[in-house]
């Protein structure tokens, strides 16, 4: 759940990455009282093993224009199956809640689970929500003119579980399910205050797919890696309530570079991180479904829902940088576009660039505050685990 959010309960602790801080903690320094005020939330910064999943409990507020202010909780927890060594990255658990003033609710949770030594992994992904939510129409045209400018209450329910295999080494193949149900409810053209008849431009619609996986993943650190490559294909088959079909080929390409690892930087600190993502879409693909810009986790500073289209290209590259004990920063630019064609994605691109701030509730899980700048507005993002 990519929420846009003003104000945190932690954001401003103590960062976690596996590389050197550019400041050292000295060894007899001790814990300050907020410290002492997040290890009530079990926040302390560490993975404690013997528990069957050690959890943290951190309550947030937010602010975005769509929603209002409102308030939420983050639970994030570790865990190991039997048999895991001490070496293997934990499985996780994250949920995200939030309720604000203008009646927007929802709750995420995003389940990973490793199984003998990692070789088999079971992802489920769980998205309930009832929140403020815009339309502008397809293309970046519609979505440059505010004339177009649409507001609606989307509902959404979806599940996706998925189940991966180690195949040769750090390669997996796998199989999964979406499962997705959306409504679009009290449309109103924001310009005029008119109502829109929902129904015409975003109908209600549950769509059923079988997904395909394909992933080379050499990082270190699934929720925030320090070194490796990843490089996944999905591609989706669908069929929705209009009885159409459609399908959807999804590309990620990351890397991550600890720069003191590196014979030409040992001496710079931090981490460079840069991806490519592709949303390729055929067929009669329902509006939620369609590849979009915006929102916490691609070209972040732009409103998630203003640029959609059937095909999306975009890429981004971070400095992570750690600071102070659990404090850290990063700094990013991302370009990307959307349109009809792949052919067409070169025609005109968006920008985005912004820094946030990066704190570490537990065993390399951070808490994140991100403020991005596009070419016409400006968010704020409050989210657990890093962008990608």
């Amino acid at each position: 759940m990519k929420r846009f959010l003003l104000l945190t309960l932690c954001a401003f602790s103590n960062l976690a990455v596996a590389v050197e801080p550019l400041i050292e903690t000295p060894e007899n320094m001790e814990p300050t009282f907020v410290d002492d005020i997040l290890s009530v939330f079990g926040a302390d910064g560490e993975f404690d093993q013997s528990k069957a999943i050690d959890m943290s409990y951190l309550p947030t507020a937010y602010y975005t224009p769509e929603k209002k202010f409102g308030v939420g909780l983050l639970m994030v927890g570790l865990y190991k199956t039997d048999g895991a060594s001490s070496e293997e990255q934990p499985s996780s658990l994250v949920l995200n809640s939030f309720v604000s003033m203008n009646n927007s609710y929802g709750v995420e949770v995003e389940n990973m689970t490793f199984f003998n030594g990692g070789k088999q992994r079971l992802l489920l992904g769980l998205e309930l929500h009832n929140e403020a939510a815009v339309y502008y129409g397809q293309g970046i045209e519609q979505g440059d003119q505010d004339i177009n400018h649409h507001e609606f209450e989307e509902q959404l329910y979806r599940f996706k579980p998925r189940w991966m295999t180690e195949v040769a080494d750090n390669y997996f193949l796998g199989v999964g399910a979406d499962f997705t149900y959306a409504s679009a409810e009290k449309l109103e053209l924001v310009e005029t205050g008119v109502p829109v008849d929902s129904g015409d431009i975003l109908p209600n619609n549950f769509s059923s797919g079988v997904v395909v996986t394909s992933v080379y993943d050499s990082r270190d650190y699934r929720l925030n890696a320090t070194k490796g490559w990843l490089f996944q294909i999905d591609a989706g088959l669908y069929q929705n309530s209009e009885y159409s079909s459609f399908s959807t080929y999804d590309i990620e390409l990351a890397n991550y570079i600890d720069l003191s690892s590196t014979s030409a930087l040992s001496s710079a600190p931090g981490v460079i991180a840069w991806q490519l993502q592709g949303h390729f879409t055929d067929g009669d693909v329902p509006w939620n479904l369609l590849p979009d810009l915006g929102g916490s986790s691609a070209m972040r500073g732009y409103i998630k829902g203003r640029y959609r289209d059937e095909q999306m290209m975009m890429g981004q590259v971070e400095y992570r940088l750690p600071i102070f004990q659990r404090y850290g920063m990063v700094f990013w630019g991302a370009v990307g576009s959307v349109a009809p064609k792949v052919s067409d994605l070169s025609e005109e691109l968006l920008t985005s660039y912004g820094t946030g701030f990066r704190f570490k509730l537990k065993d390399n899980i951070n808490l994140r505050l991100d403020v991005g700048v596009g070419e016409n507005e400006t968010n704020f993002y409050l989210n657990v685990n890093e962008v990608f």
